[in-house]
């Protein structure tokens, strides 16, 4: 049963005869019911401590729980930074050993294609050559040729030629030989006569 300063301060007693001084009483009562008023007093700020304690604590666990939640959120999103960083590093990495490999490969391949389009050019260059040189030995040979004394010493007008040659030199009866001789004759007279005309041309103008 639990009393209230105010009540033990205004409790009244029975009085009967030979009983206890009652100043005394109601001053030790309102003594009593003092301390009891401070120590209630005392309780309620003690009570009001604690709550403060308490609700300090709350929220510093709360703190901590938000702390702690935000470090394991912090060491997972690293843990998948670090997945991820290397991850991607990796594909970079296999990336650019591709690339490599690829410039490597065509680099190789246009040196060889290069390789074979030199051994090719100088291939036909040699071909070339000697084909040139055979066709320039050829003429050569053709300029030594003692036909060409004969055709640029061949005079016509100088040539003796009487019936028995002229029925000789017919067509029909002249020999391959003579035929070929002739018609190198024929041209050469005919090359002749362009270089004299020419010639005229350029002194009457």
């Amino acid at each position: 049963m639990s009393f209230t300063p105010s009540e033990i301060k205004n409790k009244e007693f029975s009085r009967t005869k030979n009983g206890l001084e009652p100043s005394e009483v109601a001053d030790y009562l309102s003594q009593l019911s003092q301390e009891i008023e401070h120590l209630k007093d005392q309780n309620k700020q003690l009570e009001t401590v604690v709550q403060e304690k308490e609700n300090n604590l709350k929220s510093y666990k709360e703190v901590q729980q938000s702390v702690s939640d935000a470090l394991v959120q912090a060491q997972a999103a690293s843990q998948e930074t670090k997945a991820a960083a290397a991850k991607e590093a990796e594909a970079i990495i296999n990336k650019a050993n591709a690339d490599a490999d690829r410039i490597v490969n065509d680099g190789i391949e246009k040196a060889r294609r290069l390789s074979f389009q030199t051994e090719d050019m100088k291939r036909q260059s040699k071909i070339f050559r000697s084909r040139f040189r055979m066709l320039v030995e050829a003429q050569l040979d053709l300029l030594k040729n003692d036909d060409w004394d004969y055709l640029l010493n061949y005079d016509l007008d100088a040539q003796q030629v009487t019936e028995e040659n002229v029925q000789h030199l017919h067509q029909n009866d002249l020999t391959e030989a003579e035929k070929q001789q002739a018609q190198q004759a024929e041209q050469a007279q005919a090359q002749q006569t362009a270089a004299e005309n020419e010639e005229n041309n350029k002194e009457n103008k």
